[in-house]
């Protein structure tokens, strides 16, 4: 069961509803924050396109991020 997780959007400030795989990322990204903080909203924001880079730009860096894979140090 997911969770619905709205923001106002900065221009409007219509309350609209963050994407599941934003909020999936952010959670993960942000782990020590909660969702009321400013890092987490601030990282919703990015990922909704609300500071510039282009949603698809951001949706490539979440299908990319893979936070099982653990760097190996030589």
């Amino acid at each position: 069961m997911t969770v619905p997780f709205f923001i106002e959007e900065p221009i409007t400030w219509k309350k609209v509803e963050v994407p599941q795989d934003i909020i999936k990322y952010c959670d993960m990204y942000t782990l020590d924050a909660d969702r009321e903080d400013l890092r987490y909203i601030d990282c919703v924001w990015m990922h909704m396109g609300y500071y510039g880079v282009p949603k698809h730009v951001m949706k490539a860096v979440r299908e990319e991020w893979n936070p099982s894979v653990v760097p190996v140090f030589d």
